[in-house]
Order: C-alpha cells, then sequence, then structure tokens
C-alpha cells in the first residue's frame, strides 16, 4: 500500500506541476501583450511628440510670417493716401509731386520686403474672396462680372488677404428670366 501510496503522492505531485506548467506559458504571454501594448504606446507616444513638435515649428513659422499683420492694416491707410495726394497734384511734376513719389515708392518697397504687396484687380473677373463691390453698373463692351473700377486696391500678406479691393463691376444685360430687384427698394 506504501508503493500505491507512493505513486498516488507522485502522481498528485505531477499533476500539480503539470498545472504549474500550463499556467506558466499564460504568465508569459501575457507578459509578452502587456509588453506589446506598452511597446504599441510608446510608439503613438513618439509619433504624437513629432506631430506636436512638427505643429509647433509651423505655428511658429506662420507666427513670423503673419506677425506684422496688424501693423499693416494700420500702415494701408499711409500708402492710400500718399497715392490720392498724387492723384490729386494734376500729373504736374512739381517738386511735390516728385517728392510724395519717391516716398510712395520707397514706402511700398518697404512693406514689399516683409511680404506686404498691393494688387489691382480692374479687368479681371469678381472674386468675393479677394474684392469687395461697391457697385455694379452696365458697360458696353465689359464683360459681365468683371473688374470694370477699383476705388481702393486690396492688399496681401505673402499669401493672405489683409484687405480687399473695393471694386465696382460690370452689370450683365438683364435677362427676362430674372427676378425684378424693385422689393429691395
Amino acid at each position: 500500500m506504501s508503493d500505491h501510496q507512493g505513486n498516488e503522492v507522485e502522481a498528485d505531485g505531477l499533476a500539480g506541476e503539470e498545472t504549474q506548467v500550463e499556467a506558466e506559458p499564460e504568465a508569459p504571454n501575457d507578459a509578452r501583450r502587456e509588453a506589446e501594448d506598452w511597446r504599441h504606446k510608446a510608439y503613438r507616444a513618439a509619433a504624437d511628440l513629432e506631430n506636436f513638435r512638427k505643429r509647433v515649428l509651423k505655428e511658429k513659422d506662420e507666427m513670423r510670417k503673419y506677425a506684422i499683420e496688424g501693423v499693416l492694416k494700420d500702415l494701408i491707410p499711409v500708402a492710400d493716401n500718399l497715392e490720392r495726394a498724387l492723384a490729386h497734384s494734376g500729373g504736374g511734376g512739381g517738386a511735390l509731386a516728385d517728392g510724395v513719389s519717391m516716398t510712395l515708392r520707397q514706402y511700398l518697397a518697404a512693406l514689399e520686403r516683409y511680404g506686404a504687396k498691393p494688387f489691382d484687380p480692374k479687368g479681371e473677373q469678381f472674386d468675393p474672396q479677394f474684392h469687395e463691390a461697391m457697385s455694379q453698373i452696365p458697360r458696353e463692351g465689359a464683360e459681365p462680372g468683371s473688374v470694370i473700377e477699383v476705388y481702393q486696391r486690396g492688399w496681401m500678406l505673402h499669401d493672405r488677404l489683409v484687405r480687399p479691393a473695393m471694386v465696382v463691376i460690370a452689370a450683365g444685360e438683364p435677362s427676362a428670366s430674372a427676378p425684378s430687384t424693385s422689393e429691395d427698394a
């Protein structure tokens, strides 16, 4: 009986070891899965950090590029007034007109060094993103929707609109199917 009991003890001992052996492979798999999860989290965190770094650099470049936008909005009227002064001089090339002309050229060159440029859309098609329509006038020979007069030039800072151009656009021929606008009056 002792042999039989010994065999049972051995069998019980082996059964316990088998249970532990079966449990051990699960633990390394869990550890591997957890390690993989942490690795993926680390990769995602590194990618997020790299994206953040790129976004901050892009925002910094844009901030530097467009930092003078507020100042430019304050300086544009000076250029407008210098242009008006030249227009009112009547084209007579007096010393004052020459001085204003030179000042305007120097002023525009200084603004251009910082990426600011005026644009005159006369003859172009009306684009509400860049033009502000002040009125619409029928004009023979002008394509409907084209800019026929510019009251005030528009300004760009690099590729960003700072001030739209104030324009007059050519009206199209009234069509019979067009609704009457007398209700608006």
